[in-house]
């Protein structure tokens, strides 16, 4: 999918929820699809002040949350700070899958954890209602920076 496609997805699904369609809503989501990583709120607010010099932090938090709520953003927390990326139904895998995250540059890539179906097999009265896996690490092309 592209950039594009996914903003525009995104905001058609936050129009089917009740939101308004803002340029500020738009431009988030243009961030976010651009960058196919993990980023903070500060990440986000920084790049957003340079066209609205006036827009809080609060605001900029308060849209991201509502996009969580929504589905169509990840949060995971690195290094005790909240980060987000675009949610994987952007994505062509088809699967669940989890992702790899590069500490370096960003880079987030997916993979599949093998421990679900252990988990099932080895305890299959559980009632799984979901895995909750991230692996941070340096990518094949930041793995020699130090």
């Amino acid at each position: 999918m592209s950039v594009d496609q996914i903003v525009q997805r995104g905001m058609a699904q936050l129009k089917a929820a009740g939101y308004k369609m803002t340029k500020k809503r738009q431009e988030i989501l243009h961030l976010f699809a651009e960058n196919q990583r993990y980023l903070s709120a500060k990440y986000i607010h920084q790049q957003l002040a340079k066209d609205y010099p006036t827009m809080s932090y609060n605001t900029t938090y308060r849209n991201i949350y509502d996009f969580v709520d929504e589905g169509l953003l990840e949060a995971t927390e690195y290094n005790g700070e909240q980060m987000f990326r675009i949610n994987c139904w952007n994505c062509d895998h088809g699967h669940h899958h989890h992702h790899f995250i590069c500490t370096v540059c960003g880079r987030t890539i997916p993979w599949m954890l093998v421990l679900w179906i252990r988990s099932r097999q080895t305890c299959p009265k559980w009632k799984l209602n979901g895995i909750a896996s991230m692996s941070f690490g340096k990518c094949a092309q930041c793995k020699g920076k130090s």
